[in-house]
């Protein structure tokens, strides 16, 4: 026979109470922040610095809001940006360069559809380090640089969930990323 259970602090066997754990699958903080910010971007102009700062360029981001009447939340480019930082082309480059080496090594074999995804928008996507894009530099750079944020930014928003549920290192990683990027 057993010994009888005690519910007393002090009792050498105590009654075993259940607690309600929080899953570990719950949102951390900061990406949970940095996605929910980034999913409420409406639109992202980028364009050529002043003339003074010849490798810099203004990044432009529009955030959606309720408070938007219909005919302005249609013509983005009509009000004033919510976010406006300037980079310079290096900062681009950095951006590809990390999110590439994020997404090979998150995975050992078969990528998952957002790193296939991200893959793909780096070797075959827009490239802001390209040598011809650098030549003619000024707004065929600005576009193509605008071409790589928005694909990035389009991939974290159709692919990534808020939960971390059976979340790869990269879909944990880049929207702190990227969100540091437009945001700081």
């Amino acid at each position: 026979m057993l010994p009888a259970l005690s519910d007393k602090v002090g009792s050498n066997r105590q009654l075993l109470v259940s607690n309600k754990i929080a899953p570990s699958t719950l949102p951390t903080g900061r990406r949970q922040n940095a996605l929910l910010e980034l999913k409420r971007v409406n639109a992202i102009r980028v364009s050529p610095a002043d003339k003074g700062k010849k490798h810099w360029s203004v990044i432009e981001v529009f955030m959606g809001s309720s408070t938007i009447p219909e005919e302005l939340r249609n013509d983005m480019w009509a009000r004033d940006p919510t976010i406006r930082v300037e980079r310079k082309m290096l900062n681009f480059v950095t951006l590809r360069h990390d999110v590439y080496y994020i997404v090979r090594e998150a995975h050992l074999f078969e990528h998952c559809k957002f790193c296939s995804g991200v893959m793909d928008l780096v070797v075959f996507g827009a490239n802001p380090d390209g040598f011809l894009v650098r030549l003619i530099g000024g707004k065929r750079l600005a576009r193509t640089q605008a071409m790589f944020v928005v694909g990035l930014l389009t991939l974290l928003v159709q692919h990534l969930d808020i939960t971390t549920r059976s979340c790869c290192a990269a879909q944990r990683i880049i929207p702190r990323l990227v969100h540091k990027f437009l945001f700081a």
